[in-house]
């Protein structure tokens, strides 16, 4: 491992240099050129002088330029780019004691410059920025998405949602709260500064002259009198991160652009009923790119789809490939040649995106009938400074809109696009163009043509006259990171000890994190007036405890259970047994065993166990007191637990009824679509009765896990009808909506016995759903047909069944033999059982008719039995 030497002769061992001689590949498009080197991906560091050789201006000691002549511009990169120069200068002992630094622009890069700057200390920072705020391209940007590595894949740790940057750093999430929580880290760094970082907003600096080896800036500003006046002051160094500039509104002429990051000007879901909407976008750098994936979804969800891609299963397999035409892309761009990247894509993996469905995937995502026209001024459709998780994204939509089908993609190569005049016939509100030969009535006009360089750059001109030539001899030198600029550990290290030194506190996302960790407390006990409740959380909002992603919780009980009422204690028991981080605080030795026996010694279920007991202490939180009766109160906390379970159930069914899908298996059967689609509106009706009628809900739930129907059970019911019996549950409403198809009109009743009710022809009959694993602490499958259902029929929604149950549910309808007793017979109490058997799941999957002739079958056949069997116990003989 070779080290990098100091510029000024020591030896320095904190950065890397890895550069390998680049070899020929399978997937080579383009001979390697003799002698060329590429820097591994994701493993090129930079040392210090080589951050400075690429930013100085050779003509003006002590002025840098920061960012703005690469092609990587992303919101993160700018910020390493930033790092990476602060750090640097200090390094290469470019910063004279007590200097005063002038920071030109107010973006990512110039921010992070500035604190970074200001946190080594020695030397004074003055950031101006024209606008009345700092970053204000993000300002107001609530639908373009900022993701700190997601253009860094094939890398493993592309989808990571956290920059984890030492300085200003943050987490994925819309452009505005990115800009938020940098700009709070931002103004901590002032805080710790001391006054050696100083912000000029709505100061725009006019020129840059050096004078005597050092800096005169002009600017204008606003004078007390609310007017504009012209200004100077002189510095030492002076860091142009001024950006890349304004988008033209009108580089399409006649036709108006918004800024990318408006958010008038994110693509917009159809609203006209058009049933060809045409885009025509002009541009492929990333904004063109981005937006063209916008405009060709049915929704914005440019994040949603590239993220799609990155995360889908297998998709690694395209890493190598992938990486090897990018090299080959590098080197000829570096020949100044173009490249092909569809053909590349379609040689390299072309059938593996097929057969990934990537390209499946991208067509679902598509906009009915989107007419694409897509305008390049050269030959290339895709670039390689462009992102190539965008590049891709674009590939795959070109191949799905190459499929039969109304959609349509049109690649037009033309140095400029004109507006024509309209036609009588052209649809309303639509521009017609004209791009070489091509016309096009276009709906909706995008031109991302990149900003206004030149403009931006014009008042540095006689700064920056030389640099262009030098910055591009250095990106030959270093493409990649010209590209995609890696953050140095050492870089890192360093900002992380200034930051503990500065004693910053962590940022926002840390925060939150932090909070969320932090327990939440109640307090729940017995009073004159009857049961009152103080705490951070209302009884109302107690069903939040039973998400995945809730904080801990701790609830004080003051009183013992016998004390606190039958009702009331059995709600705090429902609440905390199947709540995931609630701690009890109460009286232990009376509390543990009256949660045991609802719990880990339930006669109905099993795998469930008491919430973890702490002794009374503490100081549980004490606001917003509700005294109410106590039967009062366990009501509330049960309907607000029901409610949770209803919209948890109905979550997994609506996902299971609308698409199929059936995340762990919870369903246990495969329903065919036109099953699944009678199924719809029965479960519609059902959860607008379980809404209006709670004590309907609560009955349904309670016997959908218990298989006990009597008073004495209810209560122990309603305790094990929670969170942690969510599959359960889903089972036994998927079972009998099911069976509702065929056995209409099939409900939930609400009154003893059972569940379920069934209405044939004015005759009611009961039913029971039930998925509970216990009766009376045995195995379902080994008593369910001796045990004493109170109902006409039963259904057994079990995901696998034991052969002994198997055998005697399935013989009992489908066997004459004597061998195993029919459900007519001693023990079986003449019930009619459905289990979902074999029989029920090849049915169920192949059609609603087959379910239909499987249970109408089964249904007569019992009868048949049933009559059987009690006309032979009638017989003398």
């Amino acid at each position: 491992m070779a080290h990098a030497e100091h510029a000024h002769g020591q030896h320095y061992t904190g950065y890397i240099r890895r550069e390998r001689r680049v070899k020929p590949s399978r997937h080579s498009l383009y001979p390697i050129a003799s002698g060329l080197l590429l820097r591994d991906w994701g493993y090129a560091l930079l040392n210090p002088a080589d951050i400075i050789s690429g930013s100085q201006i050779a003509a003006a000691p002590g002025a840098y330029v920061l960012g703005f002549y690469d092609t990587r511009i992303t919101f993160y990169s700018q910020q390493v780019r930033a790092l990476e120069l602060a750090h640097a200068l200090f390094h290469e002992h470019l910063l004279p004691a007590n200097a005063r630094v002038a920071v030109i622009g107010g973006g990512a890069a110039g921010i992070t410059l500035a604190a970074g700057l200001a946190l080594q200390g020695g030397v004074s920072v003055q950031l101006f920025e024209k606008a009345h705020r700092l970053l204000p391209l993000q300002g107001d940007s609530l639908r373009r998405r900022l993701d700190p590595h997601i253009y860094d894949w094939p890398n493993p740790d592309a989808d990571h949602e956290r920059a984890e940057l030492p300085l200003l750093d943050w987490r994925s999430g819309s452009a505005i709260d990115v800009r938020d929580a940098v700009l709070h880290e931002f103004g901590e760094v002032i805080a710790a500064a001391e006054g050696r970082l100083a912000v000029r907003d709505r100061h725009q600096v006019t020129a840059v002259t050096p004078q005597n080896g050092r800096f005169m800036v002009a600017f204008d500003r606003d004078t007390v009198g609310g007017g504009r006046e012209n200004a100077t002051s002189e510095f030492d160094i002076v860091v142009l991160a001024i950006g890349f500039g304004i988008e033209d509104r009108f580089a399409l002429a006649d036709a108006e652009t918004a800024s990318y990051w408006h958010d008038a000007g994110v693509p917009g879901a159809e609203i006209a009923g058009n049933p060809r909407p045409t885009f025509l976008v002009s541009g492929n750098g990333d904004g063109g790119l981005i937006d063209l994936i916008a405009a060709a979804s049915a929704t914005f969800r440019h994040d949603d789809i590239v993220r799609g891609i990155a995360q889908r299963q297998g998709v690694q397999a395209l890493s190598e490939p992938i990486l090897a035409i990018d090299q080959q892309a590098m080197i000829a761009d570096a020949a100044g040649q173009g490249f092909d990247f569809i053909a590349a894509y379609d040689n390299a993996i072309g059938a593996q995106v097929e057969a990934l469905g990537l390209v499946d995937q991208m067509q679902e995502n598509l906009r009915a009938g989107v007419q694409l026209f897509f305008q390049t001024r050269e030959q290339e459709l895709l670039s390689i400074k462009t992102a190539r998780l965008n590049r891709l994204a674009v590939y795959l939509l070109k191949k799905a809109c190459e499929r039969p089908g109304t959609q349509s993609f049109t690649h037009l190569v033309c140095n400029d696009v004109q507006r024509i005049p309209s036609e009588p016939n052209d649809r309303q509100g639509s521009r017609r163009f004209v791009c070489g030969t091509e016309t096009v009535v276009a709906d909706w006009i995008i031109a991302r043509r990149g900003p206004g360089r030149a403009l931006i750059r014009q008042p540095f001109g006689n700064l920056l006259g030389g640099y262009d030539a030098e910055h591009e001899a250095w990106v030959q030198r270093f493409p990649v990171d010209s590209i995609a600029p890696s953050l140095n550990p050492a870089t890192r290290e360093h900002f992380r000890r200034l930051a503990r030194h500065a004693k910053l506190p962590p940022p926002r996302y840390q925060l939150a994190a932090m909070m969320a960790a932090m327990p939440r407390s109640a307090k729940l006990w017995l009073t004159e007036g009857g049961a009152r409740w103080t705490g951070e959380l209302a009884p109302t909002d107690v069903a939040t405890l039973w998400s995945d992603d809730v904080p801990p919780f701790e609830l004080t009980v003051i009183d013992p259970p016998e004390q606190l009422g039958q009702s009331l204690a059995h709600a705090v028991a429902r609440l905390s047994i199947h709540a995931p981080r609630i701690d009890l605080l109460v009286d232990v030795a009376r509390w543990r065993p009256f949660l045991s026996s609802l719990s880990s010694e339930s006669p109905t279920a099993s795998g469930l166990h008491p919430p973890p007991l702490r002794a009374l202490g503490g100081q549980p939180s004490i606001l917003d007191p509700i005294v109410m009766a106590a039967n009062d109160l366990a009501t509330v906390i049960n309907r607000t637990l029901d409610s949770w379970l209803l919209q948890a159930v109905n979550q997994r069914l609506i996902r299971y009824i609308r698409q199929g899908e059936d995340p762990g298996h919870f369903v246990s059967f495969v329903a065919a679509a036109d099953l699944r689609q009678q199924m719809a509106p029965i479960w519609q009706d059902w959860v607008a009765r379980f809404q209006a009628e709670p004590v309907l809900l609560s009955r349904f739930l309670g016997l959908s896990v218990c298989a006990r129907d009597d008073e004495a059970a209810a209560i122990g019911a309603s305790v094990v009808a929670g969170r942690r019996l969510l599959p359960q549950l889903v089972r036994a409403c998927a079972v009998a909506l099911a069976v509702a198809t065929t056995w209409q009109v099939t409900t939930p009743r609400s009154a003893h016995p059972g569940n379920l009710g069934r209405n044939i022809g004015g005759t009611q009959r009961t039913g029971h759903t039930c998925a509970a694993g216990l009766i009376d602490s045995e195995e379902m499958a080994l008593v369910a047909l001796r045990h004493a259902w109170t109902t006409e029929f039963v259904l057994l929604p079990m995901q696998t069944i034991p052969p002994a149950l198997m055998a005697a549910a399935n013989s009992s309808l489908n066997r004459t033999g004597n061998a195993i007793p029919l459900l007519g017979q001693s023990g079986a109490d003449g019930k009619l059982m459905l289990t979902v058997d074999q029989r029920f799941r090849i049915a169920a999957q192949a059609s609603a008719q087959a379910l239909a002739n499987l249970l109408l079958g089964v249904e007569e056949e019992h009868f048949t039995q049933l009559k059987a069997a009690i006309e032979s116990a009638g017989d003398p003989q």
